[in-house]
């Protein structure tokens, strides 16, 4: 409780930084967003023009934290990735006596901006195609030692075909086991394994699915119920959001998911 009063309080005294203000080579543009650790800003190279992703640290993280932990650990984890459609990173430094790092700016819509705005809809086929190439994303990933820990659908952007994911903040060396079983859904999110990145890819094709479900009643029921899919896809869902035998893999995962797309193929 008190830590929890003393961080909004020294967020009510966090400074923006302004549109216009010069950090090296770069003018502030406009303020995106603030996270749980960072301040993120759109910002423009003054040469060429080009638009990049500004990002900072929080004052409470000061207190509370090791704050260049952030920094270092989100810019480690980006070079070491090293793939076109995760971020590059471009520069690091301080600013006012508050560390940053300068990134480059993904283009892509977010899949809540394509659905609810756009009135895009994906049938259980084209949920599998999206969530394949994500798959393949996070098999990269983890291939390089590492989990992303935050697959939530604003972290996850299509751009012409093409998957783009942001937002390694919460990205850290995978593990084998987890310590504990996790009890409620922020814990699967956050654990520091394999299964923790397939329990969000799990919830993101539910998310996919839903875009065309139309309620027949009133009643509130479980996916299992009111998702008319097929008894594969369902099987997949189970094991993604560990009900009962989780993915020990996303290899494992990928190969289920690409047997289903096949089922497809041969339907037609």
């Amino acid at each position: 409780m008190i830590h929890s009063l003393f961080r909004r309080l020294v967020d009510s005294f966090e400074v923006n930084w302004n549109k216009g203000e010069r950090v090296q080579q770069y003018l502030v543009i406009n303020t995106l967003g603030k996270g749980s650790y960072g301040t993120a800003y759109t910002v423009q190279h003054i040469e060429s023009g080009n638009l990049a992703i500004l990002k900072r640290i929080r004052p409470y993280k000061k207190y509370f934290s090791d704050h260049e932990q952030y920094i270092d650990n989100e810019t480690t984890v980006l070079s070491k990735l090293h793939h076109p459609q995760f971020p590059a990173i471009y520069e690091t430094g301080r600013y006012k006596r508050t560390p940053y790092f300068i990134m480059e700016r993904m283009n892509g819509k977010t899949f809540e901006d394509l659905i609810f705005k756009e009135g895009k809809t994906y049938s259980e086929k084209e949920s599998l195609d999206v969530g394949l190439k994500l798959i393949n994303l996070i098999i990269d990933i983890h291939q390089h030692g590492y989990i992303h820990r935050d697959l939530r659908i604003p972290n996850i952007l299509w751009n012409n075909g093409v998957l783009n994911i942001i937002d390694f903040g919460l990205a850290c060396k995978i593990e084998m086991k987890s310590e504990k079983e996790p009890m409620y859904h922020k814990e699967y999110m956050r654990e520091k394994t394999a299964k923790s990145d397939l329990y969000a890819l799990g919830h993101f094709l539910l998310f996919l699915l839903y875009s065309s479900y139309v309620p027949n009643d009133r009643k509130e029921k479980s996916w299992e119920d009111e998702l008319n899919i097929r008894k594969e896809t369902r099987m997949l869902l189970r094991k993604l959001l560990r009900i009962g035998t989780p993915f020990e893999t996303a290899e494992e995962a990928r190969g289920e998911m690409i047997k289903i797309i096949h089922l497809y193929q041969k339907n037609r």
